[in-house]
């Protein structure tokens, strides 16, 4: 398939997701650019960083930590081995798919303007709580800011709501611990559980780290990386029913919307 058959197919493609009501993904790329020369920024003089500093916000492979902590070791050896599987597979997020046997990526520049910065942020808060919008004074100020200065991605960003004190509220200690479970695989992964054996594992992992440590497993998986990488924003993958997925994947993600107005931490 050439180059050009391949551009003709992803406009099809997303054209038709328009019709049926699924816009395309959301997305929020500054940090690329962020700090390079083609960026100028006025800030005072009394700063105390210039924005797009990464290292300071985020960790990477090359980072080095200021105090070796087991999870920041466990963030490292991850950020490794997703920039080892992006460089083998040439992963370059979103696939479309023409049909089983023909898989392909393309590269994509996300916007950063001011107002793709918004719909990122609204649809981030869509994706992590739901119908739980939080109010103004439960809104991170501090977290968006970094998002657009290139401070941090929409991957940091994502990780911050589900660490945040309304996440941990209202979708860990108001739920029980499966439903807590599953929640996170749909915030974060955009799936429900596929296998038990991802329940008992992940009942493992909250036990032996905690529940930030479930949070950063998921997000640090492969599996993120691949469906959504460093600046897209999280969304159910099922509705559309992808190659190679299964009915009971659609019928499970659709138990989590019963409706537009109910909220995701009401158990069934």
């Amino acid at each position: 398939m050439t180059q050009k058959m391949k551009i003709n197919l992803k406009h099809e493609l997303e054209s038709k997701l328009s019709k049926m009501g699924n816009s395309p993904s959301i997305a929020y790329g500054k940090k690329r650019i962020s700090g390079s020369s083609l960026m100028t920024y006025i800030m005072h003089c009394r700063s105390k960083c210039m924005p797009g500093q990464e290292n300071l916000f985020t960790i990477n492979s090359k980072t080095k930590p200021k105090e070796i902590t087991h999870e920041n070791m466990i963030r490292m050896r991850s950020a490794f081995k997703r920039e080892r599987y992006s460089n083998e597979k040439n992963i370059t997020r979103v696939k479309l798919i023409h049909n089983s046997k023909d898989l392909f990526t393309y590269k994509r520049f996300e916007p950063h303007s001011d107002e793709s910065l918004l719909i990122a942020i609204n649809e981030s808060y869509k994706q992590v709580f739901g119908n739980l919008r939080p109010m103004s004074s439960e809104c991170p100020p501090e977290i968006q800011r970094r998002l657009r200065n290139g401070d941090i991605s929409i991957r940091e960003f994502i990780r911050e709501l589900s660490k945040s004190d309304f996440y941990r509220h209202h979708f860990v200690e108001s739920v029980s611990q499966k439903r807590c479970i599953e929640l996170n695989f749909m915030h974060l992964l955009g799936r429900p559980l596929i296998e038990q054996k991802e329940l008992q594992e992940s009942i493992k992992l909250i036990n032996e780290e905690g529940f930030t440590g479930h949070v950063d497993f998921l997000i640090d998986s492969l599996e993120y990386e691949e469906f959504f990488g460093e600046d897209i924003v999280p969304f159910p993958r099922f509705w559309n029913s992808p190659c190679g997925s299964t009915t009971s994947s659609f019928i499970n993600t659709a138990k989590f919307r019963k409706g537009y107005a109910t909220s995701d931490n009401v158990i069934y």
